[in-house]
């Protein structure tokens, strides 16, 4: 019986395989999109614009050969600048010679649109901040302590003049990392710009991720600022607590004199309310959730 199943399925794949090369020998219609690659530009110049940036193709061949051409992943149709710089118009129809995947066989029957516009330009070499681009999933009670490190932090990026000179940062490819509960490293590819080359392709994020907890600090004494010589300024009370959200590293190393909190004469002056709100500066990477009391009562003394 077991001998039995074993000749049926060699028989159905036999059958296929015949089917499939018999098929694959006939002729086929297929559309494909390509994106827009401008080759053979002067030395010390390169293509930052090209319009339209992909072009539509109606090819004939066998099937064997779409299949080939799917599976291959040829996804550039080449346009030649011819060793010439500056803004020019061709149509790619008569640049079939440039794409040496066009072999014996395949037919293009059509190419939309028929005029492609770009523009050669000198290259211009420009340090750029590096932005990370990606989405974070924590683990509860977990997030980020410090902003992302990026290592490193820019890059030499060569490309058209026109446009480096407004180029102020280039990003990274998204990257999604879900389940955060510690410290994490990673490399992350940084995003290719056509026309565009980087003095490297990659670069590493550090991200801080630490438990999230909250901690009150009191005692915080409210300074005033601005008083003139023949003034004195009561405020009641003239201490307040506060709480502060942050990485448990970062809260643990903080005590209440690294917080500043204080009011200007000048909130006195023009209030209205008979209460004002101290400003409070808070260590980086910590978030402020309250402070008690919000609003501070106030005395005003003339000396005579």
């Amino acid at each position: 019986m077991k001998n039995k199943i074993i000749i049926i399925i060699a028989s159905i794949l036999f059958s296929i395989l015949i089917w499939g090369s018999i098929t694959l020998s006939d002729q086929f219609f297929s559309s494909m999109d390509m994106d827009i690659k401008v080759v053979n530009q002067p030395t010390g110049y390169s293509c930052g614009f090209v319009d339209p940036e992909t072009v539509s193709l109606k090819i004939k061949a066998k099937g064997w050969q779409l299949l080939s051409l799917r599976l291959g992943g040829e996804n550039q149709f080449l346009i030649s600048a011819d060793n010439d710089s500056g803004l020019m118009s061709k149509d790619p129809f008569n640049q079939l010679n440039e794409n040496t995947w066009i072999s014996s066989g395949i037919n293009i029957i059509e190419i939309s649109p028929r005029k492609i516009t770009y523009d050669v330009e000198k290259i211009k070499v420009k340090k750029v901040k590096i932005i990370p681009e990606v989405k974070l999933d924590f683990s509860n009670d977990y997030g980020l302590a410090t902003p992302i490190k990026v290592f490193p932090d820019s890059v030499l990026v060569a490309g058209p003049k026109s446009i480096m000179d407004t180029l102020s940062f280039v990003k990274t490819n998204p990257l999604e990392l879900t389940s955060l509960d510690s410290p994490t490293k990673v490399i992350a590819e940084i995003k290719e710009v056509r026309g565009f080359q980087f003095e490297r392709k990659s670069v590493e994020l550090n991200l801080d991720v630490q438990r999230i907890v909250e901690k009150v600090f009191t005692d915080i004494k409210v300074v005033i600022n601005d008083i003139p010589k023949d003034r004195h300024i009561v405020l009641i009370p003239n201490t307040l607590e506060c709480s502060l959200r942050g990485g448990i590293s970062i809260l643990g190393k903080i005590n209440s004199d690294q917080i500043t909190a204080s009011v200007f004469y000048s909130q006195i002056v023009y209030d209205t309310t008979g209460t004002i709100m101290p400003r409070l500066i808070i260590p980086e990477n910590t978030q402020l959730v309250f402070t008690k009391p919000a609003r501070l009562n106030y005395i005003i003394k003339k000396f005579e």
